[in-house]
């Protein structure tokens, strides 16, 4: 079973006006966390590009619960929520903490499927990507 969390250091262009973390970095940590996942399993963008096929997004939603400030770190892990029976559609969840005292800051939910860059369809994976997902704490 993987058990994935990716630790990131809050960077000066993470930050908004009010200087705490923007709204639009909490999704973009948990985007990083799930590429790295695929990377750390043989689904780099070169492999994406032989097998012409990439992940979309249908809705995203995110959660914010308390504040993070410059040079918080924050660890975000994710789970599978939902797949279809093809594994062509899922659902990830992802919750972020600050690494500082483990409060939970927020949560990312998205829905998405593996599409067929050649068809510009909505596709099943490859079996070994499947067993990836398949494999993902639930």
């Amino acid at each position: 079973m993987i058990d994935f969390t990716k630790t990131f250091e809050v960077r000066w262009s993470d930050l908004d006006p009010n200087v705490h973390v923007r709204h639009s970095a909490y999704p973009d940590y948990c985007a990083a966390a799930r590429i790295d996942l695929l990377n750390k399993h043989g689904f780099g963008m070169r492999k994406f590009a032989e097998l012409q096929l990439g992940p979309v997004l249908f809705k995203e939603t995110t959660c914010f619960l308390k504040e993070l400030l410059a040079n918080d770190r924050v660890k975000v892990n994710m789970t599978v929520a939902e797949m279809s029976d093809t594994g062509h559609k899922w659902t990830i969840h992802h919750e972020l903490f600050r690494e500082s005292d483990g409060e939970k800051v927020a949560t990312v939910t998205v829905e998405g499927a593996w599409m067929s860059m050649k068809l510009r369809k909505i596709t099943p994976p490859p079996e070994e990507l499947l067993k990836v997902f398949e494999s993902i704490r639930k």
